[in-house]
């Protein structure tokens, strides 16, 4: 599943990554050792899958991948990179895919972390869909660049450590949003 989507996120990450740049309107602070310079990655698959009339699997109905990316530049200041697809199949083959890219500054603060998007883009592909097909781009507009804020924590699973990510509202981190590993 991994190294399916990431293949993916591989192909945008070589046209998407831009120079690191000064932002000196967002606020930053240091990345905690434990998860700089590291890619934390989760995917999923569907159980649902589709089939021609010949028997050839066409894919599953949907699929997903999230990344980040923590990291301090020369200064110390945290700097974050966030990447999602999304791709969507149904019984006629129509396939969408919907790529997500940010870039900007994080604060860390204890159990907290909070992302200041400054530039990003997306991109959805469609193909073999009755609504149309091809690629359409925009760049991310104010409304896109919102901070958000995630309740975070490692665990150890199976020997390695995750990456748990929670809504700012959940202290007692009960509902996971989204458990990460680290990539490859």
């Amino acid at each position: 599943m991994f190294l399916l989507l990431s293949g993916s996120l591989a192909c945008q990450k070589a046209a998407n990554i831009v120079d690191d740049v000064a932002h000196p309107n967002t606020p930053s602070s240091s990345v905690p050792d434990e998860i700089a310079n590291k890619v934390w990655f989760t995917g999923t698959l569907s159980a649902i899958s589709f089939f021609d009339r010949d028997g050839h699997h066409l894919g599953n109905d949907h699929e997903a991948g999230r990344e980040f990316q923590f990291y301090e530049d020369e200064k110390g200041n945290g700097r974050i990179k966030f990447w999602q697809y999304l791709g969507m199949r149904n019984f006629s083959s129509c396939v969408t895919e919907i790529y997500t890219y940010k870039e900007g500054t994080v604060v860390f603060e204890g159990q907290t972390f909070t992302f200041y998007p400054i530039a990003g883009h997306f991109r959805t592909v469609k193909d073999k869909c009755a609504t149309g097909n091809g690629t359409t781009t925009r760049p991310t507009t104010a409304e896109d660049l919102v901070p958000t804020t995630y309740r975070w924590a490692l665990q150890d699973l199976d020997g390695s450590p995750h990456l748990y990510t929670y809504d700012k509202e959940d202290v007692n981190h009960e509902n996971p949003l989204f458990v990460y590993a680290i990539g490859e």
